[in-house]
């Protein structure tokens, strides 16, 4: 017989306390803004890297800080490098509906967007007593999609300088 668990509400989740909130919210704010300045960066390749990176680093100082091991960032690496990936392709797809938006700010809009659900993302998986090695990719397409469900991630958050950083809020 299997049993059922209760689950709560995403946002039910990400306003439970923590004790690590404002230093988890700062590193978020730092790596965001550092991987949304990469996405500026136009050349293909260089303006992935630079948000890979940053996210990669984001990551590690998130888990430091919930005491989780950073031994082998081996997958953390790829999933930053594929996500940061699609995200230029994200970039593409927005400057192609927007004409004029201008492909350097839609791509730091994207980077930096993306780079922030990242690392909400990491930071809730670390709080509840996730580690890097039971990330499930799954598990951030469905926080990913309930992100843009809620109005949290929007056409106007890609294409808004001011809510990228009220998003970051």
């Amino acid at each position: 017989m299997t049993q059922t668990l209760e689950t709560q509400p995403i946002q039910t989740a990400v306003n439970r306390g923590d004790e690590f909130e404002q230093k988890s919210s700062s590193i978020i704010k730092k790596y965001t803004l550092a991987s949304a300045a990469a996405g500026l960066i136009p050349v293909t390749g260089i303006d992935i890297l630079g948000s890979s990176a940053a996210q990669l680093f984001m990551i590690r100082e998130l888990a430091q800080l919930y005491s989780v091991s950073t031994d082998d960032l081996t997958q953390t690496a790829i999933y930053s490098a594929l996500g940061s990936t699609i995200a230029k392709l994200g970039t593409n797809l927005v400057v192609s509906i927007l004409p004029g938006s201008g492909s350097n700010l839609a791509g730091a809009a994207v980077a930096g967007i993306y780079t922030a659900t990242v690392g909400e993302f990491y930071k809730l998986h670390f709080r509840d007593g996730g580690t890097l090695d039971d990330v499930n990719i799954g598990d951030f397409a469905n926080y990913f999609v309930e992100e843009v469900q809620r109005g949290d991630i929007n056409m106007s958050t890609f294409t808004n300088p001011t809510s990228l950083l009220s998003h970051l809020s």
